[in-house]
């Protein structure tokens, strides 16, 4: 089995809310995958949702960035999830697809 490689992609919750939009709300079960650790983690970060209701404090909330580790298998899973599911129903892909654009065979490099 190959080594898998893991990268560190920081989002915003924004980002990370639209990230799960296509891969778990409008996946429908399509596409495998989407229980991984790092779908858990973006879950995780958007349940903490501050009590507050004022708009500062959302506000931050929403554009604070978050730093989550995926693996190779994990980036796959969110490009083909952010490209086909869009795809699927005659929409844009979502410009959040190319924070995922990284280098998933780098165990040449050093």
């Amino acid at each position: 089995m190959a080594e898998s490689h893991t990268h560190k992609i920081a989002l915003t919750r924004y980002g990370i809310a639209e990230v799960m939009k296509w891969c778990i709300k409008l996946n429908h079960k399509n596409i495998p995958g989407t229980d991984a650790p790092a779908f858990k983690r973006m879950q995780a970060e958007l349940d903490a949702i501050p009590k507050a209701a004022d708009y500062f404090t959302l506000d931050l909330f929403w554009k604070e960035p978050v730093t989550i580790e995926f693996t190779d298998e994990e980036i796959h899973t969110v490009d083909r999830c952010l490209y086909d599911n869009p795809n699927a129903e005659s929409n844009q892909n979502p410009s959040i697809r190319y924070r995922f654009w990284v280098d998933c065979n780098a165990k040449d490099k050093k």
